[in-house]
């Protein structure tokens, strides 16, 4: 077989996952003032909907609210005792690309978008899927693919609070 054909092959089985729903994962915490302060503070972020109580109930949002950027932070595992979350399409196709000999990873971009604000109270949960993946590319850092995963988070309530992609490179480093 040809390195044209095995590429291709490989190329269409990592395509396969795309579109493939993955798990449904819970934040481990739920949204709550005392880490929206230490974020701000950590952050620096003197934002009075996010530490004014006053301030933040005479806005249009009744209260407090958390800092968009900590989405990810509620939908985080918590470290320990460690949490293996269940397989999902993204973890197959980048396996797929390991088995084949593309081992290094570096995420190439992020994108976030933010629908509805989380207020304290709000548990956060989340699903991923594989957007895209691209063919072989030749890039600085080697050869590889890149793997589009799309991530999407919701409340408690079902309604979707966020997204997130990000664009991942698995390469062959030196190709």
């Amino acid at each position: 077989m040809r390195l044209v054909d095995v590429a291709s092959d490989l190329f269409e089985r990592v395509r396969q996952v795309i579109g493939v729903d993955g798990p449904w994962l819970d934040g481990t915490d739920e949204v709550c003032k005392p880490l929206i302060r230490h974020w701000c503070e950590a952050m620096q972020d003197t934002n009075p909907l996010y530490i004014d109580e006053e301030y933040a109930a005479n806005s249009k949002y009744g209260g407090i609210i958390a800092p968009p950027t900590m989405l990810l932070s509620w939908s985080m595992p918590r470290l320990w005792p460690p949490v293996v979350p269940p397989e999902g399409p993204v973890d197959r196709a980048l396996e797929m690309l390991n088995e084949a000999g593309f081992t290094q990873l570096i995420v190439a971009g992020s994108t976030q978008k933010y629908m509805k604000p989380l207020v304290p109270g709000d548990r956060v949960k989340f699903t991923y899927v594989v957007d895209d993946v691209s063919e072989e590319r030749q890039t600085p850092l080697g050869t590889g693919y890149f793997v589009n995963a799309l991530f999407t988070y919701v409340n408690q309530k079902g309604e979707v609070v966020g997204t997130q992609t990000l664009r991942i490179l698995k390469y062959r480093p030196g190709s």
